[in-house]
């Protein structure tokens, strides 16, 4: 998962830099004054600035996406090849899990930059595709003799589990808590000492909340 991120970033700030040396020929090219020259300079570079910014929450939102949308057909899939035992059961836990994740991999979305809501519009659309789909998986194969005590069927769920589940987690701890409540969160640290203490309180009963439904089931 890292690697991956770090691949991502690694491109987006090759095409940064490479932005940065043609804005820098054009700059001096184009100016002729010394005041004028250092100002263009300076509103190119907060520019660029934000658009690195705004691509590294992009690529935090997609991993986000990831692994929610691996998470979600697992979930369904777990729901659809259920015996009916605990199907009232996992059924509420997935309406409000699907429910808290929605609104984080949400909140992300409607931060993203994009030019056009079409990209945004496919991103909720998928996400609320997913869960639908592994329900479809798991009845059809719950209607071909499924045994999901099998060895293969352990080692699948629990393989693809675990990726799901460290994808979350990566971006969970690394991107989104580092990211928008870390010491480098320059926003975060300008709020008051009220408003950081209700953030962490909320990240904390959501957190436990989230444990009791993921122990319940």
């Amino acid at each position: 998962m890292q690697l991956i991120e770090f691949i991502a970033h690694h491109q987006l700030q090759r095409i940064l830099t490479h932005k940065k040396k043609l804005v820098g020929e054009e700059a001096q090219l184009q100016s002729t004054i010394i005041l004028l020259e250092s100002s263009q300079q300076h509103g190119h570079s907060h520019g660029l600035s934000l658009l690195q910014d705004s691509n590294k929450h992009r690529v935090t939102t997609y991993l986000l996406e990831l692994g929610i949308a691996t998470h979600s057909i697992l979930i369904g899939v777990a729901l659809g090849t259920d015996n009916g035992s605990h199907f009232i059961v996992l059924f509420i836990t997935l309406c409000f899990h699907q429910f808290f994740e929605a609104i984080a991999l949400g909140a992300q979305i409607s931060q993203l930059n994009n030019k056009s809501i079409l990209p945004a519009i496919f991103m909720v659309s998928f996400f609320a595709l997913t869960t639908p789909v592994g329900i479809a998986i798991g009845i059809s194969v719950h209607l071909n003799t499924y045994n999901p005590k099998s060895l293969v069927a352990l080692v699948t769920t629990g393989v693809l589990d675990s990726v799901s589940s460290g994808i979350l987690i990566y971006v969970a701890l690394v991107n989104l808590m580092a990211g928008e409540m870390g010491v480098g969160a320059h926003g975060f640290l300008r709020l008051r000492k009220r408003v950081k203490c209700l953030y962490f309180i909320a990240l904390y009963i959501g957190a436990a909340f989230m444990a009791f439904l993921g122990r319940w089931a």
